[in-house]
């Protein structure tokens, strides 16, 4: 019968934690950055659609900012999500 001895290697050191918390929150912030990029895309393609004189509201231009925007919020959410499931895996 062998038993599980704990061995030096196995333990997790105050180091190993907060270099984990610091992995944990650039991802966060990496998400954020995503988040407030798309939505400045967003809000430029309403404000230049609020400053054409036309009768149409959203022209290309304004469809092109807000596509970009949601994409931009789109990868962000699945790079957060796929980064958050490796860094779950890589510290088990």
């Amino acid at each position: 019968m062998s038993e599980q001895i704990p061995s030096v290697e196995n333990e997790i050191i105050l180091r190993d934690i907060l270099a984990i918390d610091r992995t944990r929150l650039a991802n966060q912030r990496t998400l954020l950055s995503f988040i407030r990029t798309g939505l400045y895309f967003i809000a430029t393609a309403v404000g230049i659609a609020f400053l054409r004189k036309n009768d149409i509201l959203f022209g290309w231009k304004e469809w092109s900012l807000t596509g970009i925007g949601v994409l931009s919020i789109v990868v962000g959410i699945i790079n957060y999500l796929l980064m958050r499931k490796k860094i779950r895996h890589a510290y088990k």
